[in-house]
Formats: C-alpha cells, sequence, structure tokens
C-alpha cells in the first residue's frame, strides 16, 4: 500500500480514519467437522476395520460359525498452505499508519486466513453432491476433488457398503421425494433416512441427527427457527391439530459461510442456496464425517523489511487438510424437492 492507493490517511483535514475489520474470530467449521490439530504429516491415510455382524445359533455338538470383520475403505488428506501478505510503503506505514494509530491493520491478516478457512470447509457442504468442482482465491481457480473413500460424493444415495452389500443413502427424502425442502415433513425424511443407515456389516446403526446447518437469512434459516419453536411447545409445526410432534428438538446453526450457489468465477454452480444438512454430533468423530486435520495454525510472521526499497511486509498462514473417508453421520439435502 503506497500513498497513492490511501491519501486520505496523510490528509491533515480528516481528523477521525476507522479501521472496519473484515469478520468476527469466530469458528463455525468445528460445528460439522471433527478437528485434529499438531498434524506433523503431509500426507495423512486412513483406513478402517468393521466390527461383526450378529451372533448365530450354535446346535448340539456343532462348531460355533467364525466370521470374520471387512476392511473399510482408505483415503488420503494432504497438507495445503494457506497465506496472505500485506506490504506498506515506508512513507505509508510511517505517515499514514503508525502515525493514526491503525497498526492494528495486520491482524486482518489473520482474519483473512480466518475466511479462507471457513469457505472451503463450507465449500464441502455447498458441493456435497459433487464429486469435484472449481473455487478461486487470489492466485487463480483450481479444482478441488470432494470423494470419500467409497470415491462417491458426500451426499449419495448409493454410498458403497465395505461388505459389497446394499448400498445406503444419505440423500433426506420421504422415500418419494428427495432432497426435501427443511420443513416439518423434511426434518422427518431426515430421520427416516437416518433410521435406514447400515453398519459395514449391514446391521442397523442407531442414528438421530441432532444438528443442522442452514444459511444464515436463508429460507432454511427462518422456517428451521419457526419449527424449533413449535417443537418446543410440543406442537406440529404448521398445524392446528392435538397430535404431539414426532421430533424432538435440534441445534441450530445458522452460518453466512455457506455460499449456496458459488462465487460467480466458479466453473461448476455449487449447491442451492436452500441446501441445509443434518448431523449426529456422535458421529462426528475420528471415524466418520468431515475432517480437519491441521498442521500448522494460523501463525502471523515477524515485520519484515525490504532494504532496497523500505518496504515493509507482514504475512500470515495456515496448513491443513480436509475431506472424508466415511460420511455416516452426515445427511444432506438440496431444498428442491428434486
Amino acid at each position: 500500500m503506497t500513498i497513492g492507493q490511501a491519501a486520505d490517511l496523510v490528509d491533515l483535514s480528516i481528523q477521525k480514519v476507522w479501521l472496519k475489520g473484515t469478520v468476527e474470530d469466530r469458528e463455525f467449521y468445528t460445528k460439522f467437522c471433527n478437528v485434529t490439530k499438531g498434524v506433523t504429516d503431509y500426507y495423512m491415510k486412513d483406513t478402517s476395520l468393521s466390527g461383526l455382524g450378529s451372533a448365530s445359533r450354535v446346535t448340539e455338538s456343532a462348531t460355533i460359525v467364525a466370521e470374520a470383520p471387512v476392511q473399510g475403505f482408505d483415503q488420503t488428506f494432504t497438507q495445503v498452505l494457506y497465506g496472505k501478505l500485506m506490504s506498506f510503503s515506508w512513507h505509508m506505514w510511517k505517515f499514514g499508519i503508525k502515525k493514526r494509530d491503525l497498526a492494528r491493520v495486520v491482524n486482518e491478516i489473520k482474519r483473512a486466513c480466518i475466511t479462507r478457512r471457513e469457505e472451503l470447509l463450507h465449500e464441502r457442504l455447498d458441493a456435497a453432491g459433487l464429486q469435484s468442482y472449481t473455487t478461486s482465491d487470489d492466485s487463480g481457480n483450481y479444482s478441488v476433488t470432494t470423494t470419500g473413500g467409497d470415491a462417491l460424493e458426500l451426499r449419495s444415495a448409493s454410498h458403497t457398503r465395505e461388505d459389497g452389500g446394499t448400498a445406503w443413502s444419505n440423500v433426506i427424502g420421504d422415500g418419494t421425494t428427495s432432497n426435501m425442502n427443511l420443513d416439518y415433513p423434511g426434518l422427518k425424511g431426515m430421520l427416516r433416512v437416518a433410521a435406514l443407515v447400515k453398519t459395514p456389516k449391514g446391521k442397523p446403526m442407531p442414528m438421530r441427527p441432532n444438528r443442522i446447518v442452514v444459511k444464515e437469512g436463508s429460507t432454511a434459516h427462518f422456517r428451521a427457527a419457526e419449527i424449533k419453536g413449535a417443537l418446543k411447545a410440543g406442537k406440529i409445526p404448521g398445524e392446528f391439530s392435538n397430535d404431539g410432534a414426532a421430533l424432538g428438538d435440534f441445534e441450530l446453526i445458522a452460518t453466512p459461510y455457506l455460499l449456496g450457489t458459488g462465487d460467480a468465477t466458479s466453473t461448476t454452480n455449487l449447491s442451492s442456496a436452500t441446501n441445509w444438512h443434518g448431523f449426529d454430533t456422535r458421529y462426528i468423530s475420528d471415524e466418520y464425517g468431515l475432517q480437519y486435520f491441521e498442521s500448522q495454525p494460523i501463525q502471523l510472521d515477524e515485520q519484515n523489511l525490504v532494504y532496497k526499497t523500505k518496504e515493509i511486509q507482514y504475512t500470515g498462514t495456515l496448513a491443513f487438510a480436509c475431506g472424508h473417508n466415511d460420511p455416516r453421520g452426515s445427511f444432506s439435502s438440496e431444498g428442491d424437492n428434486s
């Protein structure tokens, strides 16, 4: 930044100069990602081993039937470095930034890193129905692969079961309509799909989604808030009957980072603005769901002085990998009743 780019900072006729920060230091991604910090490997690869099915009958003098677990799917997570740099001419730093007591502007580097982390992890939800999508930053456009251990997207009606049995679905639907919008029937559809999830051995895997993530300020957000009020009162949302609600209360996470249709430079259109996602928080774990592996937290580097020009530079970086192997415990809908 030079005086020519921000002349007001050295204009003595201007008494007040305000620093308007970009975002609050709030974290939303931890509400739907399992977080692992202190990672020391560039690549991380995980797999799993299933449990067993159910015990079998043993008749008199018969041999107990043996059963072996099955191996789960492999998934590799690769660390990526993200960063931001701010530079100031000597004149701007001395007579603009320092004099105006705006040195805290360098904290905006930290906020830029926070913003990018939230954007990338929320794009995993926006692109839940895609196997890849294109995103962009100041370095240009690039492709992001979103498939899990079964080589399918996060939200699919045909997730491969580890033992080769019948595929399973985490697309919210009632058996007739898929990608239901967020309303009382949609919530029941989510519980229906959750009840049908099987273990790698094809046995019931009880799930009860209790956290819902929506875009802040969207139709889904407002409807979810209305439904919560009715459920707390023991009423069926949208009805005037004496029947009690079939659902219990849920935690509502309204996040501004759920992008909806994606940014204008994307070559692949992301999810609709009405998309919503449900999670059984017991399965936001090392074994299941979206993963965040951090090898370096947000780090602000010391001031660097370019000797030839006296330019003053500040940088901040963070490094992490994200993705999923086993999507059990997460449920998703485009919200368009398709």
